[in-house]
């Protein structure tokens, strides 16, 4: 159920002061921060993660640290479906998805491809098939050996026909709707061949994508007890089985002693995932010594600092997404391509971020996913600038000077963990644009499911959506749900034939060497029509306490990655 956000109307000098009591006034922690953040990844090329096991190896495997054993308990703010099957458990579901599953292929600091449940992919010369070697001598939690059953079956079922309809991913209902063919090709190997090249394909199911889309399912197991039961008792190949699950409290997990890959086991013997809403009360947690790690903001920095805990970054965590679905109908003002700008022109990114967020923990820099670090980027994607005049003008041109019969335009949001007041930012925005281009604005923020579902089913349409989304170094799963399926649910590129060209274009390229380019050229493209456009990133500070000694979360890449680093004192 929808619950219309009554935030006053702010006005737009001295916004920081009026932001603080705000919060204050919400019961929301209001220091200010004190010190900088670690710098973040320079952005002058691109890292460029390779498409074949061939072109990285992973270091050599180390001593793991002296087993501490003990708990680690780390508090998120969302989790999503809580879900645990690859089509269905999405975006937040990392959090915990990723700590239970082996993935096809791994990921490293450097956002680089690795071979895991893969040791080897290659794709063909007209970059439609993926030739996929599987690694012997895996198995699941329940003792089940990982066989080429497990992997057809796994395949079929996040990529198969039924996936193009039951999967609530648009990306991986797009991946979906263009796979010709899965096939076994030897007791150890598949083929998976698209209708269209598909050369972000080994990304898409690294644990370096946005969600879960890349793990294994025990057959027999699954098919045994059915998908319902599964979600309600699953099991995985990774580092950590499900000991207790309960929903949307908590969720134990235990070391599991045989994992394949012992240089990644952890060094503690429980991971306990809770599911607190409130930052106020993560940090209230951290303090009492009843969490270790929590998901925070810079609002709270000297919170936990004084309670003897520091701030570990996240870098390029998630990005801040402003969107419009539906704008491919003539009735909606936004149809018109000035509309879309002048929205984002009279949008003051610098004083949103240093608002809400401060400069070490936001940037005004990117377009959307593709952020500093990604394929594809370069400085002349970074947002518009800030200018009302040209806003104004604009809105003119397009026949609605002053506002004049541009009626009343609705924002829905929702809370975010990975991207902190959320809701306090759509209202920002919408009071800029009412002072700036006459026009009346309504912020309501409602649950991320629903808000989800009603955009999917068409009922946002002509309405502005204000998101957090996951960032990741290949873009080409959500560019090709976003604008190269035009009849998909996530659709935003005005159902136009020349902008599935541009998307299809860098989508066929699937030399390493000439992607950068390709997805550079589109981007420009995608970005001067303005469907969608957003106010940065965010780098996502975690809380420690002092039993962390250290941790090394991977930038580019949401949720907690990497828990293998996580050592204890």
């Amino acid at each position: 159920m929808l619950v219309r956000q009554q935030i006053g109307k702010l006005l737009l000098v001295g916004f920081s002061v009026l932001i603080v009591m705000a919060l204050a006034a919400c019961g929301s922690p209001t220091e200010e921060p004190s010190a900088a953040a670690p710098a973040a990844p320079a952005a002058s090329q691109p890292t460029a993660a390779p498409t074949s096991p061939a072109q990285a190896t992973e270091a050599p495997a180390t001593a793991m640290t002296e087993d501490t054993g003990g708990k680690v308990t780390l508090m998120n703010a969302v989790w999503g479906t809580e879900l645990f099957t690859p089509r269905d458990g999405v975006g937040e579901a990392a959090t915990y998805g990723r700590q239970m599953n082996a993935f096809w292929i791994n990921g490293n600091e450097n956002v680089e491809m690795l071979p895991s449940v893969l040791t080897d992919w290659a794709v063909s010369e007209d970059g439609l098939s993926w030739d996929l070697t599987i690694r012997e001598g895996i198995t699941f939690h329940n003792g089940d050996p990982l066989t080429i059953d497990d992997a057809l079956f796994t395949m079929q079922f996040t990529f198969g026909p039924e996936a193009v309809t039951e999967s609530i991913s648009p990306s991986i209902q797009a991946e979906a709707a263009e796979t010709a063919s899965i096939e076994a090709t030897g007791p150890n190997s598949l083929r998976v061949t698209h209708t269209t090249p598909k050369a972000f394909f080994p990304f898409f199911i690294s644990e370096l994508s946005f969600g879960i889309a890349g793990i294994l399912l025990p057959k027999t197991y699954f098919e045994s007890i059915g998908q319902d039961a599964f979600n309600d008792a699953p099991i995985g190949a990774g580092p950590f089985r499900l000991e207790k699950h309960v929903i949307a409290e908590q969720i134990l997990l235990e070391r599991v002693d045989d994992y394949f890959m012992p240089e990644r086991s952890p060094s503690f013997q429980t991971l306990d995932l809770r599911l607190v809403p409130e930052v106020a009360t993560r940090v209230a947690a951290l303090r009492a010594g009843d969490a270790d790690v929590i998901e925070a903001n810079l609002a709270v920095k000297d919170q936990v600092e004084d309670g003897g805990g520091r701030f570990i970054w996240a870098q390029e965590s998630s990005y801040m997404w402003i969107l419009m679905p539906g704008c491919w109908e003539v009735q909606f003002p936004c149809n018109k391509k000035e509309v879309r700008q002048a929205l984002d022109y009279a949008i003051d990114k610098d004083l949103i971020i240093n608002s809400l967020y401060g400069p070490e923990a936001a940037v005004s820099k990117g377009w959307n996913w593709v952020t500093p670090n990604a394929l594809g980027y370069s400085a002349d994607l970074d947002p518009f600038p800030h200018d009302p005049e040209l806003a104004k003008q604009l809105m003119a041109d397009a026949g609605y000077p002053d506002g004049d019969g541009f009626g009343t335009l609705e924002v829905h949001t929702w809370k975010a963990g990975d991207v902190p007041f959320l809701p306090e930012q759509a209202q920002l925005i919408a009071d800029m644009w009412e002072k700036n281009l006459g026009i009346d604005v309504e912020v309501i923020v409602g649950e991320a499911s629903t808000v989800r579902e009603r955009w999917f089913g068409r009922q946002l349409d002509g309405k502005v959506i204000i998101r957090a989304n996951e960032t990741r170094w290949d873009g080409g799963s959500i560019t090709n749900g976003i604008y190269g399926d035009p009849e998909g649910n996530a659709h935003l590129g005005g159902k136009r034939d020349d902008l599935v060209a541009v998307a299809k274009e860098a989508l066929s390229v699937v030399d390493p060497t000439l992607r950068q380019e390709a997805f550079n050229k589109a981007y420009k493209v995608l970005r001067d029509e303005h469907y969608e456009f957003g106010t940065g990133y965010v780098n996502l500070p975690w809380g420690v306490g002092p039993r962390i000694a250290s941790w090394e979360p991977w930038p580019v890449v949401a949720y907690q990655t990497a828990i293998w680093t996580m050592k204890l004192n």
